[in-house]
């Protein structure tokens, strides 16, 4: 029997976020997709690169912006990312190769102090972990849940694995199609006037330089610095530095 064209054919969100794949605003509505369709309470994206190095993507606490730039920055500038129990699948995933793991896959791999740092001071209860390989590093998706789990979204384990896999194909495409985002890392979804104000203090310029360079007027870079700290969860220039390190 031929199945009913509703019971395969995309939602109108998801078409949207195809729609913008590559493009500016495709991490805003990702994660608005994510958080809306999985009931994903946080989301985020590292990248190992093929010298194993990890860095920040994506973060987002859809209720606390301060705690998941916290749990980012302890996670890569402490190296905390050596504790997580999925740091050797994520450093020997393949090209093409896709694992889905789960917070109860752990069991007592993970040290009780991790757990607390990253389970049990923001409140998480479920975690759906998604690693994809590719030629160019691994991409590292995790995603948290602070009520219910991520069991209740899927109605069969063939829905989990589809899920996985169009999540993950979507941001390895999205990135290779956009290679700088890679480089960016968390300023990648930022305006592009937000990302040379960040890039340029980064560089150590000040303000009344980079209005020089950008032809912009004093007070528009306080304002673009302004909005891209708000965006990225942080107050000063050195949280700006510890964050993109």
């Amino acid at each position: 029997m031929t199945a009913s064209p509703s019971a395969w054919l995309p939602s109108a969100a998801l078409l949207s976020l195809l729609d913008t794949l590559g493009e500016d605003d495709f991490l805003d509505r990702f994660l608005d997709w994510i958080n809306a369709a999985l009931g994903a309470d946080q989301c985020m994206l590292f990248f190992c690169a093929a010298d194993k190095t990890v860095s920040t993507l994506l973060y987002k606490d859809f209720a606390k912006d301060e705690s998941a730039r916290a749990l980012a920055h302890s996670y890569i500038s402490e190296r905390r990312y050596m504790q997580d129990p999925n740091f050797a699948l994520l450093k020997q995933c393949a090209p093409g190769q896709l694992h889905v793991l789960h917070l109860d896959h752990l069991g007592t791999e993970m040290g009780p102090n991790y757990r607390r740092r990253f389970f049990d001071e923001p409140g998480f209860r479920d975690k759906l972990s998604i690693i994809r390989g590719h030629a160019s590093g691994s991409y590292y998706l995790n995603l948290y849940r602070r009520a219910g789990s991520f069991g209740e979204v899927f109605a069969h384990a063939d829905d989990e694995s589809s899920a996985a896999r169009l999540l993950s194909s979507l941001i390895v495409k999205h990135y290779q199609i956009n290679q700088k985002m890679l480089a960016q890392g968390p300023l990648a979804f930022l305006s592009h006037r937000e990302q040379q104000v960040c890039q340029a203090v980064l560089q150590g310029k000040k303000n009344e330089l980079i209005a020089d360079e950008l032809g912009v007027t004093l007070n528009s870079v306080v304002t673009y610095r302004k909005r891209a700290y708000e965006k990225l969860g942080i107050s000063s220039r050195a949280q700006l530095f510890a964050l993109c390190q």
